[in-house]
């Protein structure tokens, strides 16, 4: 038979006998399932009316559907919504008249080609009888009423998986089988009218065109179907991801089909990002507002950082000659010398940069072997299990995590590679053990300490960072006892490695002196680093007192005068030149009294300022009950210092009124001080406070 309208060859079918030779599958291309929605009810009354009056002796034709057919498997590009109210009906009247066993084979052979919550659904319909005799009773205060029961007998069953809910497809499928059910529920023998096959007697038949000269793509289902929607990046990761598994052989061994990645990517693991979704306003053709939910960037954020971190502590790249050739041509030119490992380590960090700055970016080929796809699996398992995405320790992490590691992970802005570092350790310990409250605890606090205290701000060093981690948490069960008993090979972080092993041991050998070392680790000052506090003492008593010392003249942003007036009486009396420069305009030795804080840590916790400045003035105030005023009024000034130095020390009122700035300048016989008052570069000499 021949349509001059399309020029293409065409069957008259129904649905039974489309299904009869072949498979159909909705694209995931195509708009979700129309005919179900909520604001679709006169759409959907008038053509059920339609499909019941052909029912009974008023045959109807659907007029045109049409898609390219491969290897027996239909992919409808016009017909979807019909399809799928056909497949829904069918399924109804067989339950309804027992004939469900014989028509399962058949029905299972429609389903949706990627949508794996819709699929599952459509699966999981035909294989579990619904008894019609016991649906679920009605409950005005759960709102179950003769209008949703059959819906919500189906949302009730034990194989519903509730993340189908967010599924719009299944959503609209159960307000529809509610429409059928009040349609048909009444009628009688429909099941042999349905799949009758004499062609003058069948009641609802369409005219199937099969487009042989037309190849997939999403090109052709656009212009095909303007209904249709785009993908977003992760539906069309999804479906590459999904096939590349099959093409592998990766799961090839699995018994349960409810264990595959893309059966658990649109049901359990949905349900773990379904928490974190965002709510995005839109209107539908009609004009409608309607609600969407969207959960694909959380989820396509979580995968790309599973991958950054396995790049980082695999080390392996898919190979491609192309793109290794034009690598080693770039750095040739630039006069480097480049060997076979160190173009594929440029490689990755080239790949990792892509996919930091843009996870949506990620592609199958970041998944090359076997062992990178189960890597990914474990950490969405591990993630689903126990409410670990809420985990939080009760260690202080800082800027490293602003609500949970794993939250701020799929919130991509929020992570930096110094978070990853962070998320990477703990998923590593829950990957690794039975989770224990106080061992992730230590694990966390020594990985915290370490990223705080190193540089890692690029892949180079993001790798460096997880290499350590990774080598360390072969004791992460028990951190400070591995640290203790081990050397670390890992190059990163070398000094704050150190340390750590050092609080580990005193940890090991004396338990009382823990708490002490985690309250100056997490104060505001140390962030970790305390070893300069362990080089005045490694005692309990005396770390408690510089604990007090710490909270008292250290925790603001700026230290006190008093402070600086008792350091100017420590050692040499010169603790000013840990920084210094010439001053044109004032003709003198610029030096700073320490700007802020951040000065103390960073200049004075280290190297011989620490042993001649700040650790004997600590141990000083140890001694004399934190009492900064009395250190400066037993101090005896030495006849051959400075009268201008004299002064500083003694009158407050020198720095506390003209040297606001924290600067000044000593001129070169030491006999006279300027006092930057407001200003760090004074114009001149007039601009200053003379000390003399």
């Amino acid at each position: 038979m021949n349509n001059d309208k399309n020029n293409q060859e065409f069957e008259k079918l129904s649905f039974w006998q489309l299904l009869e030779n072949r498979s159909i599958e909705i694209p995931i291309i195509q708009r979700d399932y129309a005919q179900g929605r909520a604001n679709k009810e006169k759409v959907r009354n008038l053509f059920l009316n339609a499909l019941k009056s052909a029912l009974i002796g008023n045959p109807i034709e659907l007029d045109f559907i049409y898609g390219s057919e491969e290897n027996n498997v239909l992919k409808p590009l016009d017909g979807q919504q019909r399809l799928t109210t056909l497949f829904l009906l069918h399924w109804f009247v067989a339950n309804k008249s027992g004939e469900l066993d014989v028509a399962k084979k058949r029905l299972l052979k429609f389903t949706y080609e990627t949508r794996t919550s819709s699929r599952e659904f459509c699966k999981e319909l035909i294989d579990k009888n619904i008894d019609f005799k016991n649906l679920i009773q009605l409950n005005d205060e759960k709102r179950i009423t003769i209008e949703n029961q059959l819906s919500e007998t189906i949302k009730d069953a034990s194989w519903f998986v509730i993340s189908w809910n967010n599924d719009p497809t299944i959503s609209a499928m159960l307000i529809m089988l509610d429409a059928i059910h009040e349609k048909f529920n009444d009628s009688t023998d429909l099941w042999q009218k349905l799949i009758e096959t004499e062609e003058d007697i069948r009641p609802i038949t369409f005219l199937y065109i099969k487009l042989e000269n037309f190849g997939l793509s999403d090109d052709l289902y656009i212009k095909m179907n303007a209904r249709g929607k785009a993908l977003t990046p992760f539906e069309n990761f999804k479906s590459r991801f999904g096939r590349h598994i099959e093409n592998s052989g990766w799961e090839k061994e699995l018994n349960n089909p409810k264990e595959a990645f893309i059966h658990k990517i649109d049901t359990v693991w949905t349900d773990l990002f379904w928490d974190y979704r965002e709510k995005n306003e839109k209107k539908d053709e009609d004009g409608n507002l309607i609600f969407e939910y969207k959960i694909d960037d959380k989820l396509i954020n979580f995968i790309t950082g599973v991958t950054l971190n396995y790049y980082a502590q695999s080390l392996e790249i898919q190979s491609n000659k192309e793109e290794e050739e034009k690598v080693r041509k770039e750095l040739q030119d630039k006069g480097k010398h480049i060997t076979d490992s160190a173009l594929k380590r440029e490689r990755i960090e080239r790949r990792m940069v892509v996919l930091f700055n843009n996870p949506n970016e990620i592609v199958i080929d970041d998944f090359m072997t076997k062992e990178a796809f189960e890597y990914l699996e474990k950490c969405l398992n591990v993630y689903t299990q126990n409410n670990f995405a809420e985990l939080k320790s009760d260690v202080e992490l800082w800027k490293y995590c602003i609500n949970t590691l794993f939250e701020d992970i799929i919130h991509n802005e929020k992570s930096e590679w110094q978070n990853r570092v962070v998320f990477y350790a703990q998923t590593t310990y829950l990957l690794n053990n039975s989770f224990d409250k106080n061992t992730f605890n230590d694990w966390i606090r020594v990985a915290r300490n370490i990223v705080e205290n190193s540089t890692i701000d690029s892949a180079a060093t993001f790798i460096s960072a997880i290499n350590l981690i990774q080598e360390l948490s072969i004791g992460c069960s028990d951190i400070y006892n591995y640290l203790s008993n081990n050397t670390t090979k890992a190059r990163h972080a070398e000094e704050q490695v150190k340390e750590e092993t050092r609080k580990a041991k005193l940890i090991v050998n004396d338990i009382d002196v823990k708490e002490i070392i985690f309250e100056l680790e997490d104060t505001s000052f140390c962030k970790g680093s305390i070893n300069w506090c362990l080089e005045c003492s490694d005692k309990v008593e005396e770390l408690k007192k510089i604990k007090n010392i710490i909270d008292s003249h250290l925790s603001e942003n700026d230290v006190s005068n008093l402070f600086r007036r008792a350091l100017l009486t420590i050692g040499n009396n010169d603790f000013y030149n840990y920084w210094g420069t010439w001053s044109f305009s004032t003709n003198t030795q610029k030096r700073c009294l320490i700007e802020s804080r951040f000065e103390v840590k960073n200049s004075f916790t280290k190297n011989w300022l620490f042993n001649n400045n700040l650790k004997l003035l600590i141990i000083q105030l140890c001694k004399n009950d934190n009492d900064l005023q009395s250190i400066i009024d037993n101090y005896t000034c030495s006849n051959s210092m400075p009268n201008w130095k004299v002064r500083l020390i003694k009158e407050p009122n020198l720095l506390d009124n003209y040297c606001q700035g924290h600067y000044l300048g000593i001129t070169n016989d030491d006999k006279q001080c300027y006092l930057y008052n407001w200003k760090k570069r004074p114009a001149s000499r007039d601009e200053c406070y003379l000390v003399e």
